[in-house]
């Protein structure tokens, strides 16, 4: 089996793959911890100055795995708490991170991305945080960092309605820096990366890390009031009715219950 998670080094320039192109790279648990062990090696890496993360095949990342047999509610906490300290991680690099949404980027994968210092995007791609649909509840920062990107409004329209847009939809709301079509986007993501590792390292480290800390002053209450309200909303009927619906394809009966 390949390596779900892999990296590439280029100059002064990592990039991590999505690697589960079947599955359009949807994370499973050993992925998550994956991730989690080549970003501890980049974050200590002084030869690296960006970080590039990206997908193979044609998504980015479609979110988690529901069909895991390890992802049930007796361990979608411990889950949820891996997740959010794997993507806060992934905010909290030394390194400015690139997201390069070419493809599908939905639900967890879109979170992972809200984590990027950047993102860009095919016009095409299809982004969003459909949970709502499943009767799920988005779990990993999105109450924190969507907001500050698309305001107030935009993120409860995303959440509530669990509707997708598309990439050039996405850089209107101010959810990405840049969508080009799909054949400029290797060419725009190599652009940004040079000219950020040309950047003057440690200034950027400081410069990142005082506007993520004026921006989410309260991150950590936050963290912990969405993995509650997704550990509660597990073991209702409307989650497993969202669930089921989903794998048999066919439209949900929510009973609010």
């Amino acid at each position: 089996m390949p390596d779900m998670i892999t990296v590439t080094r280029r100059e002064k320039i990592a990039t991590i793959t999505l690697n589960r192109p079947r599955q359009l790279n949807a994370f499973t648990t050993s992925m998550v911890t994956g991730l989690e062990k080549v970003l501890i090696a980049l974050r200590d890496d002084p030869m690296i100055r960006v970080v590039i993360l990206a997908g193979s095949g044609k998504a980015f990342c479609a979110g988690v795995d529901i069909q895991e047999k390890s992802y049930n509610p007796l361990n979608s906490r411990i889950f949820l708490k891996t997740f959010n300290r794997v993507v806060a991680m992934v905010e909290r690099l030394p390194q400015p991170t690139v997201a390069v949404l070419h493809g599908a980027a939905v639900a967890g994968g879109l979170e992972l991305a809200l984590a990027c210092t950047f993102r860009l995007a095919a016009r095409k791609a299809k982004i969003g945080l459909p949970e709502i649909n499943l009767g799920l509840v988005a779990a990993v920062g999105t109450t924190y960092r969507l907001p500050r990107l698309v305001g107030f409004g935009k993120a409860v329209e995303m959440c509530l309605l669990g509707e997708l847009m598309t990439g050039a939809e996405a850089e209107a709301a101010g959810l990405v820096n840049r969508a080009v079509d799909r054949e400029e986007l290797g060419k725009e993501v190599d652009i940004l990366a040079r000219k950020l590792a040309a950047q003057p390292p440690v200034a950027m480290s400081l410069v990142k890390d005082a506007l993520y800390a004026a921006a989410t002053p309260h991150e950590a209450g936050h963290c912990l009031m969405e993995i509650l309200s997704a550990s509660v909303n597990h073991y209702t009927e409307d989650k497993k009715e969202g669930l089921a619906a989903f794998l048999e394809k066919r439209k949900p009966d929510f009973n609010g219950r």
